[in-house]
C-alpha cells in the first residue's frame, strides 16, 4: 500500500498551496482530486466551443503575495493585471459611474453625483485601512479570539472600528461618508458578494472588509484579470509543487478518510484504493469532510453539532455567456471595445435595490432584480473566445439553493431569463447577441466542485462563523478532534475566495507537529 508523509484532499488552490509548502519542506506529498482537472473552483474550461471562461471564481486579489513570492509563481505562468476602470456601473436614468486607478480620474466620476461624495472619498478608504492595518496579523496565523481581536483593535478609535467590523453592516460605513445612491450602490456590493446577506444586514461590514484584503500594484481593493482565466492560478501552484515533487492524482475521489487510535491514517478512494499517510489535509468543505468522510461518532458531539449548524447553503448564480458582439450599454454606446467593456461592470443603481434583491431571496424566491457583478475578460486578452467574438462571466445575486417554489431543475431557465431581462435594460442588445449560454444555480456548483450547499466560501463569512468559530466554536487551529487530521480549505480560518491563507497557514501547522522543534 503506497505511503506518504501528508495526503491533500482536494485539488483546488488551498490543497495545491499547502502541498506545495509541505514539499517544498521535503516531505513527500499527494494530492487527491476528484474531478478530471484541477483547480476546484479556479478553474478555466472551454464551456463553448472556443469560448473559455472562468466557471467559479473569476478575478483576482486576494491572493497572498507571501504565496506569490515563496512559491515563485510568475516562474510557472502567474500573470495578474489590475483592470482600469475597477467599476463601470450603469444607472437607469442613463447616467454612469466609473472607478479607476487613478484618483484623479475616479474624482472626476464622483463630482458627477456629488462634491461631498468626492471630498469624502480618501476619508473613506483611510477608514477601511484603518482596520486593516489592524487585523492584518490575524490573518497570518491561527484563528484568533475575541480576546485577541480585542487587543488588535487596543489604540485610539479602535474599539469603535472593531464594533463596525463584528456587528455593523455595509451600509452603516457607506451611509457614513457618501449621499449619492450611485456611488453607495457601486460600493455595497463587495459587502454581500458570496453571503446570503443583505447589504444593510449586520455581518456585512465584515464580508466588506474580507474582500478589501487584497492589493494589486499597491492599490487597495483592486481587482485584476488573471492571464489565461482564474485556472492559471492552480496551474501555477500545481507546477510549483510538481517541481518540488507533489504527486496530484486526478479522478481520485475520498470516499472515507481511515482511522485507527483517534488519529487518521490515510483514505479510500471511490475505486477501493487505499493510500496511507502521517498526515491527512483536507480542503474539502467542513460538512463534506467530517459528515461524510467520517463516522461522526468519531467526533465529539458538540464539535458536530456546530457542524451541522453552519450557515452553508449558497445564494449565487453564475452565468457564463458567449456573445457575437460587445454589450450596448445605454449609459455609453459601443460595441468596440471601451472603458465600459474592460474593468467590472456592475448592475447594482442602489442600496436599496440590492436590499430588494436580498429580501426576495429571503422569501425562497429569485431576485425579481438581481443585482450582478459582470465581466468580460475578452475584451482586454486574446485567445479566451474566437475572433469577433466575447465573453461574458455574470456572478449574480440572488436565487437560493432551497427554492420556496419549483426547484432548480424546472426554474433554472426562468431565472437565467431574468438575469438576461435585468442586464437588457441596461444593454438592450444583450438577448440578440447571446450565441451560448450556461446557468449555474447552487445546486449546479455543489454538484460540479463538490461544494456543499454550492456556497463559494465554505460557508457564510460573517463574523459569528469567523475567527475560533470557523467551523466550529472553540476552533484552535487547523487540528481536528481527530488526530493527524487538518482542515485547510476556505471552510476555516481565515475563510474563503482565493486568498491562500487557509492553505497556506495549514502547512505551517501540519509542518509544526511533523517536525516538532
Amino acid at each position: 500500500m503506497e505511503h506518504y508523509d501528508a495526503i491533500v484532499i482536494g485539488a483546488g488552490h488551498n490543497g495545491l498551496i499547502a502541498a506545495a509548502y509541505l514539499a517544498q519542506a521535503g516531505k513527500r506529498v499527494a494530492v487527491l482530486e476528484r474531478r478530471e482537472i484541477i483547480g476546484g473552483a479556479t478553474v478555466t474550461e472551454e464551456h463553448f466551443p472556443g469560448y473559455h471562461l472562468s466557471t467559479c471564481s473569476y478575478v483576482c486579489s486576494l491572493l497572498l503575495p507571501e504565496v506569490v513570492r515563496e512559491l515563485d509563481l510568475p516562474s510557472y505562468g502567474y500573470d495578474v493585471r489590475p483592470f482600469d476602470p475597477q467599476i463601470f456601473a450603469p444607472q437607469p436614468d442613463g447616467q454612469y459611474f466609473m472607478s479607476f486607478l487613478d484618483a484623479g480620474k475616479t474624482r472626476e466620476q464622483l463630482l458627477k453625483f456629488s462634491r461631498h461624495d468626492a471630498d469624502a472619498w480618501d476619508a473613506y478608504w483611510d477608514h477601511w485601512e484603518r482596520i486593516i492595518t489592524s487585523a492584518w496579523p490575524l490573518i497570518m496565523g491561527p484563528p484568533p479570539s475575541l480576546s485577541d481581536l480585542e487587543r488588535a483593535f487596543d489604540r485610539p478609535g479602535g474599539q469603535e472600528d472593531l464594533r463596525l467590523l463584528l456587528f455593523g453592516s455595509v451600509a452603516d460605513i457607506l451611509d457614513r461618508y457618501f449621499e449619492s445612491n450611485a456611488i453607495k450602490g457601486a460600493l455595497s456590493t463587495g459587502g454581500v458578494i458570496g453571503s446570503n446577506l443583505g447589504p444593510r444586514s449586520p455581518g456585512s461590514a465584515y464580508v466588506k472588509f474580507h474582500h478589501l484584503l487584497g492589493k494589486l500594484n499597491g492599490h487597495r481593493g483592486a481587482w485584476g484579470y488573471v492571464r489565461g482565466g482564474m485556472g492559471a492560478i492552480a496551474n501555477a501552484i500545481a507546477g510549483a509543487g510538481r517541481d518540488a515533487g507533489v504527486e496530484i492524482l486526478t479522478d481520485a475521489e475520498v470516499t472515507e478518510i481511515e482511522t485507527a487510535s483517534g488519529g487518521a491514517t490515510g483514505v479510500r478512494l471511490a475505486d477501493g484504493r487505499r493510500i496511507q499517510a502521517d498526515a491527512v489535509i483536507s480542503t474539502a468543505d467542513p460538512q463534506r469532510t467530517f459528515l461524510q468522510m467520517l463516522d461522526s461518532r468519531q467526533l465529539p458531539g458538540d464539535f458536530v453539532a456546530s457542524i451541522e449548524r453552519m450557515k452553508r447553503k449558497g445564494s449565487v448564480v453564475k452565468v457564463l455567456l458567449g456573445l457575437s458582439e460587445l454589450p450596448d450599454f445605454t449609459a455609453l454606446p459601443g460595441t468596440e471595445v471601451g472603458p465600459q467593456h474592460t474593468g467590472g461592470i456592475m448592475i447594482c443603481p442602489s442600496i436599496d435595490y440590492v436590499q430588494r434583491a436580498w429580501m426576495d431571496a429571503e422569501a425562497g424566491q429569485p431576485s425579481a432584480r438581481p443585482f450582478m457583478d459582470c465581466y468580460i475578460q475578452s475584451a482586454t486578452e486574446d485567445g479566451l473566445a474566437p475572433e469577433g467574438k466575447h465573453t461574458l462571466s455574470m456572478f449574480v445575486q440572488y436565487a437560493p439553493y432551497d427554492l420556496a417554489d419549483g426547484d432548480w431543475d424546472s426554474r433554472r431557465n426562468e431565472i437565467g431569463d431574468i438575469i438576461i431581462d435585468t442586464f437588457a435594460e441596461y444593454a438592450p442588445n444583450l438577448p440578440n447577441a447571446i450565441e451560448h449560454i450556461a446557468v449555474l444555480g447552487p445546486p449546479d456548483i455543489e454538484a460540479t466542485v463538490g461544494i456543499t450547499g454550492g456556497n463559494i466560501f465554505h460557508g457564510e463569512i460573517t463574523p459569528d462563523q469567523m475567527f475560533n468559530y470557523r467551523p466550529a466554536t472553540g476552533q484552535t487551529g487547523y487540528r481536528t478532534p481527530v488526530g493527524r487530521l487538518y482542515l485547510g480549505g476556505s471552510g476555516v480560518w481565515p475563510g474563503g475566495a482565493v486568498f491562500g491563507a487557509p492553505g497556506r497557514n495549514c502547512a505551517r501547522e501540519v509542518l509544526a507537529q511533523l517536525d516538532p522543534a
